[in-house]
């Protein structure tokens, strides 16, 4: 059984910088870089052999920003494919567009 443990587990950075991003009023290039340094603050072990996005490391990135942009959960299971995390391109461009979901009011006719 204690075979199966992963000792090289992610766990959130040792040195987590207390800046306030402002995620909500940035374009996808600029939440890309976020997403990309989010990453790179957890090792590289966060990424897979093929360049995409370990599904433990998103699920931090996506509780980052959805901290970060203080409207709650932005990503429910059934927004989520596996996808999104091709890459950090894929993954942010996801969490870009749930972000301007949650900006975008509801019209009703």
């Amino acid at each position: 059984m204690s075979e199966d443990i992963d000792t090289g587990s992610l766990s959130p950075p040792l040195n987590r910088t207390e800046q306030t991003v402002d995620l909500r009023g940035l374009d996808e290039s600029d939440l890309e870089a976020h997403v990309t340094d989010l990453l790179a603050s957890v090792g590289e072990g966060s990424r897979g052999p093929d360049g995409s996005v370990s599904s433990l490391s998103a699920v931090w990135v996506i509780s980052q920003v959805e901290e970060a942009c203080g409207v709650g959960q932005l990503v429910s299971p059934q927004d989520f494919k596996m996808d999104d995390l091709a890459s950090p391109t894929t993954l942010s461009q996801m969490l870009h567009r749930q972000i301007h979901k949650q900006e975008a009011p509801m019209v009703g006719s």
